[in-house]
């Protein structure tokens, strides 16, 4: 029997199996896939590894990057001031420096003197004290009905896949304090890092660590979930494991369809992504990151991947957050290709393709509704000896590697409480 099995090997996962192998505990890792990592895996794209899904390191990715320095990557990060725009109305609009907002044409000077004002209104709030408040609501009142319909009721349904009066405001105004965050002095736009290389350099030597003392089992989808006297038997991969305590990190809708002989209900939901990486022939005249607010476009996001780290090849996000049943979610690779080429070249001229890579989920983040606190209350009391980590657990704060490693962490020091304890499960 182990003392834990943490079930799914994403950051988060990673996260917890290391903490519970440093506090003693026997642990076993199962991961569905073939590699670990989740959703920072790397890809092979113009004979470059790079991320499958854009990632950045914020200033303030403490977990992330206290990870990275215990790794001994430290050196390897690389920090560079980045810049943003809109792109609406045909046009790029630069939206990284104070006099960007002079000059943002959609916006009169009502609108201009409203958004100073919501971001200074921002600055002073706490992410807690908007549970249950319509995020709609808030940035109405705070930033005006003008910056709202122009700016932020588009911009909210591309990054939520929701009505903006369903979006809670908690995670909204995180998501804005995070952007914030990114700002250091004498810089115009966002320092961000990226750890040359990419995030494959950091899960191998996790994993390696790991290898010392816990155990680690790819390809190992877990199908059902049994509570026993002792703990939890997961059965996962045609084989079975017995456990005195478990750590899921799988999406809550999976989660609950495992149970064998208990129950456990979710209400959370989940939205879907479908990215594709591209390598162009020639760089890309785009900042580091562009907000699509145009209408008629499939691409919510374009990332110039090539404007942050060392890449020997011209690397180009093109994505979008989709409800979990969009069809983009399961079509082909090369239709989710053709659709994100043709907005590309809409916006930036004639692009020519040299490779690419498409990947698509349908989990690729909770929807995090009006009431979404209500939904995941409790979340850690509701199954004796079994603890959460993960996307789901992670409000109000923002949707990064750094917040979900320190959900694993935290996931992982309830379980060695409960070890420690000696109860069980039942």
């Amino acid at each position: 029997m182990y003392d834990a099995v943490v079930l799914g090997g994403g950051y988060s996962g990673l996260a917890a199996a290391r903490r519970l192998m440093h506090g003693g505990a026997g642990c076993l890792l199962l991961e569905a896939t073939g590699g670990l990592g989740g959703a920072g895996r790397c890809g092979q794209v113009a004979g470059e590894s790079v991320e499958w899904f854009y990632h950045h390191i914020k200033p303030h990715d403490t977990f992330l990057l206290d990870l990275i320095g215990r790794m001994g990557l430290e050196s390897s990060l690389l920090w560079q001031e980045t810049s943003m725009a809109f792109y609406l109305e045909q046009r790029l609009y630069p939206f990284s420096r104070p006099q960007d907002l002079l000059r943002f044409a959609p916006f009169n000077l009502a609108d201009k003197l409203r958004f100073c004002a919501g971001m200074l209104t921002s600055r002073f709030t706490q992410s807690q004290n908007l549970a249950g408040v319509s995020a709609k609501d808030w940035i109405v009142r705070h930033w005006g009905q003008s910056v709202y319909r122009k700016m932020m009721a588009p911009m909210m349904r591309n990054k939520f896949g929701i009505p903006p009066e369903r979006v809670c405001a908690g995670f909204l105004h995180g998501r804005i304090k995070g952007l914030a965050a990114t700002k250091a002095k004498g810089v115009s736009g966002e320092m961000l890092g990226y750890l040359d290389g990419g995030l494959d350099r950091l899960t191998r030597r996790l994993g390696e660590e790991l290898a010392q003392s816990a155990e680690t089992r790819l390809n190992s989808p877990v199908t059902a979930l049994e509570r026993t006297k002792e703990g939890y038997m997961v059965h996962a991969g045609g084989r079975s494991h017995a456990a005195r305590v478990v750590i899921n990190t799988l999406p809550l809708n999976y989660f609950a369809r495992l149970p064998v002989n208990f129950s456990f209900e979710s209400r959370v939901k989940y939205q879907g992504v479908a990215c594709a990486l591209m390598a162009l022939e020639g760089p890309l005249e785009l900042p580091y990151w562009t907000n699509i607010l145009e209408p008629g476009f499939s691409c919510k996001v374009v990332v110039n991947q090539s404007r942050l780290g060392r890449h020997r090849a011209n690397l180009v996000y093109c994505s979008a957050y989709l409800p979990s049943e969009h069809p983009l979610i399961t079509a082909p690779a090369d239709e989710v290709r053709e659709l994100y080429l043709k907005d590309l070249r809409a916006m930036a001229g004639p692009v020519e393709l040299m490779d690419c890579l498409v990947t698509q989920s349908p989990v690729a983040t909770p929807v995090f509704d009006v009431d979404y606190r209500q939904q995941i209350h409790n979340l850690q009391g509701r199954l004796p000896g079994v603890f959460f980590a993960g996307n789901a657990t992670i409000y109000p704060h923002s949707r990064t590697l750094s917040s979900v490693i320190g959900s694993g962490r935290q996931a992982a020091a309830l379980a060695l409480e409960r070890l420690a304890s000696g109860a069980e499960a039942a």
